[in-house]
């Protein structure tokens, strides 16, 4: 990453829908616009995103797909400017989600939790034009990694006090193709750009 990103911290009540949070929606508010094509692999009942996917048939979401498979037919169809990553935090979230839908939590997906999502962040890193966002929602900042070529725009620390934990949002830009345009792993141990990029104040600034 060069430069450093801006960093902010405030406090809010916690809320199961992430989008419901104020601080969170004013962010994501300032960086989605209505002509993006904007997508949410892990929407729950946020009609933020134009392209909105959840697991559980309960939700609002028009999609009720695997994460990776909606990934796959949005990337079959449009590319992205703009993708808000909310995943379940933990694996216990990870398996009520999947309580909730009557599909059994095994090893793999275990697994899936423990790698941050590699196969989603793949996909999501396939569809995404040069210059889109990624907005990750969680515990963490890891987002989308170093070896995608991402640099860090935004941190947004929200504290919900006592013994919560913070919900974290980092906005990344997407600085490069992805090296599996050229025949190398898509995953790969690589460091910062060598090139500063301009950070704007909205996503209208976003490269086409």
């Amino acid at each position: 990453m060069i430069g450093a990103p801006k960093m902010n911290r405030v406090w809010a009540m916690p809320n199961a829908d992430t989008m419901e949070i104020d601080p969170v929606h004013q962010l994501v508010l300032r960086y989605v616009q209505p002509n993006m094509e904007s997508v949410d692999p892990f929407a729950r009942n946020c009609r933020i995103a134009k392209w909105r996917n959840d697991l559980n048939p309960d939700t609002l979401a028009e999609f009720h797909l695997d994460a990776a498979e909606f990934l796959r037919m949005v990337q079959s169809k449009v590319a992205a400017d703009i993708v808000l990553f909310d995943p379940p935090y933990s694996r216990q979230q990870v398996k009520q989600v999947y309580n909730g839908v009557g599909r059994h939590y095994g090893i793999a997906d275990s697994q899936a939790h423990s790698a941050n999502w590699r196969e989603e962040r793949n996909v999501v890193n396939d569809m995404l034009k040069v210059g889109g966002i990624v907005i990750s929602f969680g515990w963490n900042t890891s987002g989308m990694g170093l070896g995608r070529l991402y640099e860090i725009v935004e941190i947004l620390c929200v504290c919900h006090g006592g013994a919560h934990n913070d919900t974290l949002v980092t906005v990344e830009r997407k600085v490069a193709h992805q090296m599996s345009l050229f025949g190398a792993q898509q995953f790969v141990e690589s460091g910062a750009t060598d090139k500063q990029q301009p950070q704007p104040e909205n996503a209208t600034a976003l490269a086409e």
